[in-house]
């Protein structure tokens, strides 16, 4: 059942319409297990490269329900989180900045690497939740 469950979400997640991608992306946040994690985190990942805003958005914030199921995740995943800081789409930005304050409040010293690009979204971004996030962390 769960092999199943998992090739079908995975159809989803690689769908052509965005939207279909999206809603599976929001579905799998609210019941996601580890072996769900673990076995989809790479169909996710190739989200965080889509050319559409929507979906690099909200597969950023769906890999954060990852890193608490399948914490194996995070040191793979980790470099294209960190490109998401830069991204040209402020959604994807503010998501990115985000999750990286729910991560940070865990083990902060693991994020000191990211003050630099943390320094220039304060200094060039018009996001004022977002730099409220920076400034929190």
């Amino acid at each position: 059942l769960l092999m199943l469950t998992t090739n079908m979400i995975r159809k989803d997640l690689n769908s052509q319409n965005q939207y279909d991608a999206g809603l599976a992306l929001s579905g799998l946040s609210c019941f996601i297990s580890p072996d769900l994690a673990r076995d989809l985190v790479n169909d996710i990942m190739t989200l965080l490269t889509s050319t559409k805003p929507y979906l690099r958005k909200k597969a950023v914030l769906m890999m954060y329900k990852v890193f608490l199921r399948f914490p194996e995740a995070l040191r793979p995943a980790f470099p294209r989180l960190k490109e998401k800081l830069e991204d040209p789409d402020s959604g994807v930005q503010s998501a990115a900045v985000n999750v990286v304050c729910e991560l940070a409040r865990k083990n902060p010293k693991n994020y000191l690497s990211l003050a630099p690009i943390f320094f220039k979204l304060m200094t060039t971004s018009t996001n004022n939740w977002m730099l409220i996030k920076i400034i929190k962390l």
